[in-house]
């Protein structure tokens, strides 16, 4: 059965990309690049994760409820959790009944916001920088940032796979070092269908999802 190890480690990196303590600094865009409100939408999470964060000395691993609550009220409307799930389960979501979609949604928007919200507040000394966003297709675009943690270590690479929704710009997709958040799971999910049925998935989610929430 999935114990979510790969998602806690895209929920350490995704949370250097957006809610560490970070310098953000914008790259030159060429004349022709159409991506910046893409970018921009990655660029003002992060700051606002950093403002909420610093405005809120309480909102550490110690206290994950106003974790959880930033997370939130300031990166969970950026994601289309619709679109994440319905690329993650392929071919399962299609069979899947509008109950189960429901409810899978909303174990595994949980389960992200969650994961990702718990190790925010690890990452205050970050430094962000993006490069031009490359376009992927129609109002589709792949911004790229990179981290750099210091300390030594390597930095990351961090891709955002978003599109246009009517005015707004949705996040569908993360990819660190190239892995994405998606196909990552996609494998481990299509494992225990198998085994235990759509049912039994989201019933794991589920049990994950509470025994995080009572700290267990």
């Amino acid at each position: 059965m999935t114990r979510f190890v790969p998602f806690r480690l895209f929920s350490v990196l995704l949370s250097v990309a957006l809610g560490a303590g970070i310098l953000v600094t914008a790259m030159p865009v060429a004349a022709e690049d159409t991506s910046g409100p893409a970018t921009a939408v990655v660029r003002t999470t992060a700051s606002e994760v950093l403002n909420r964060l610093h405005a809120d000395p309480a909102a550490t691993s110690a206290n994950p409820q106003r974790l959880y609550a930033i997370a939130e009220e300031v990166v969970l409307p950026h994601f289309d959790f619709v679109r994440m799930s319905q690329r993650v389960l392929g071919k399962h979501w299609r069979s899947a009944d509008p109950a189960q979609r429901e409810r899978f949604v909303g174990e595994f928007k949980t389960l992200l916001v969650r994961t990702y919200a718990t190790a925010v507040s690890d990452y205050r000394d970050a430094q962000l920088s993006f490069q031009p966003a490359r376009a992927l297709g129609t109002d589709v675009w792949r911004v790229r940032s990179n981290v750099d943690r210091g300390s030594g270590a390597p930095p990351l690479q961090v891709d955002y796979d978003v599109y246009r929704n009517g005015d707004a710009w949705k996040v569908f997709d993360v990819a660190i070092n190239g892995v994405s958040l998606v196909v990552s799971y996609r494998a481990g999910f299509n494992t225990d269908i198998a085994k235990l049925g759509m049912d039994g998935l989201i019933d794991q989610i589920a049990q994950h999802n509470v025994q995080k929430a009572s700290g267990t």
